[in-house]
């Protein structure tokens, strides 16, 4: 009978440590790897999911590249409206005035008694100059309206209309203007890099 409670030790002894090594590889070896099969997973998805938005960040790029040339020639355009240091003669103030005065001629505006102080850096861009000027301009309502919106928006120079009054007289309207004109003052090559 001894020998029969032996062997059901050694059996029951065996079995314990059987489950004992199954228990121990579950935990120290199999379970780790499946939380790290799980956390590469999770990786996975995670650099799926930049990736996609990556390649619609591509694709919207590509798409704002074939547009590059229209954005050079707007680039142009607002270079046009803030001279450099190159392109405008070291005292411009009077061309400008003569400007304003022959687009004035053109609208049927007559563009006097104005005057002009020195350049002042800008306090909102400190690489630009202000030119503040003042001028009135007279003529009727419709020409003096269309001589301030082509003064703000189609004559190619930037200048900001910062004071406006109004005076009727016998039919015709006197505008008196306070604005500023932008300069920059550095060179074409160091205002702008170009591709």
């Amino acid at each position: 009978m001894s020998a029969l409670r032996s062997d059901r030790v050694w059996l029951f002894g065996g079995l314990g440590l059987v489950a004992l090594l199954i228990a121990a590889s579950w935990f120290l070896l199999i379970q780790p790897k499946y939380n790290e099969a799980s956390d590469m997973r999770g990786q996975a998805e995670e650099t799926t999911a930049q990736l996609a938005t990556l390649r619609k960040k591509l694709a919207d790029l590509k798409v704002e590249n074939t547009k590059l040339s229209s954005y050079h020639a707007k680039r142009d355009m607002y270079l046009k409206a803030l001279p450099t240091g190159d392109k405008i003669p070291a005292d411009d103030i009077p061309a400008f005035l003569t400007q304003l005065q022959i687009m004035g001629m053109n609208l049927g505006v007559d563009v006097d008694a104005y005057s002009a102080s020195g350049r002042d850096k800008s306090q909102a861009v400190s690489t630009v100059e202000e030119l503040p000027i003042a001028l009135n301009a007279t003529g009727s309502v419709k020409n003096i309206s269309t001589f301030l919106n082509q003064l703000q928006n189609t004559q190619p120079r930037a200048v900001l209309v910062q004071g406006a009054s109004l005076k009727f007289q016998k039919g015709k309207v006197e505008l008196s203007l306070t604005l500023k004109a932008f300069r920059n003052p550095e060179t074409a090559s160091t205002a702008v890099t170009t591709n």
